[in-house]
């Protein structure tokens, strides 16, 4: 009697899974198409669809990532705060003082955002709505915007208890954001005007700022 033949294994058709590189190389393409028509066309002149035909892939697999539009901008906002928080913590790894540390997040506060100009359309351009019963605003619910608050914060508090500083360190963190956050804004906002070199004015205004809350 003859021996039956061993069954062969069959491999599974289909795509083979991306690895995890690849798989964050079409997330980043894709928020990176759909940030360049947000910067250009405003959030409600952009369609899913339109994302999908900038990068080049089929719409089910951008929702297949993405649910809506709403989640690609989202995710854009996140990223953004997460490479800006990383630059101010690299800005100001090896210094020690607060009151130093606050000049030297000034400065890069500016910096960044005059590097990343789409990021800052993106981020302060486009209105944050609330579509859905129950939904929270982003700046609520973000992880990066919440760390980079707390980055700012607890210097100012360090800088409070030296006594080199005076204020609530509440106030003294939205009175810097604002600043600064004018500063980056005219910068970009009008960039064929003949502004003086960005990290000058972003010190000047870091300066004049944390040296008028020393006096007080």
């Amino acid at each position: 009697m003859a021996t039956p033949a061993k069954s062969q294994a069959i491999a599974p058709r289909g795509r083979p899974a991306r690895s995890a590189e690849a798989a964050d190389a079409v997330r980043a393409a894709i928020l990176a198409a759909a940030e360049r028509l947000f910067t250009s066309a405003g959030y409600e002149g952009v369609s899913v669809r339109n994302v999908a035909k900038e990068d080049g892939c089929s719409p089910a697999a951008l929702y297949r990532l993405f649910p809506h539009k709403r989640a690609l901008l989202r995710n854009i906002w996140e990223d953004a705060l997460g490479l800006f928080d990383l630059s101010l913590e690299q800005a100001t790894t090896a210094v020690t003082g607060p009151l130093e540390r606050l000049r030297l997040l000034g400065r890069a506060y500016v910096n960044f955002w005059v590097a990343h100009p789409d990021h800052f359309r993106a981020l302060f351009l486009i209105e944050d709505r609330l579509v859905d019963p129950g939904e929270r605003y982003f700046a609520d619910t973000s992880p990066s915007l919440a760390r980079l608050v707390r980055r700012f914060q607890a210097t100012t508090e360090a800088a409070i208890a030296a006594g080199v500083l005076d204020g609530d360190p509440r106030e003294v963190v939205e009175l810097i954001f604002c600043a600064l956050h004018g500063v980056s804004s005219g910068l970009i906002g009008m960039p064929e005007y003949d502004w003086g070199p960005p990290a000058e004015l972003a010190g000047r205004m870091t300066d004049t700022l944390l040296d008028g809350l020393a006096q007080a």
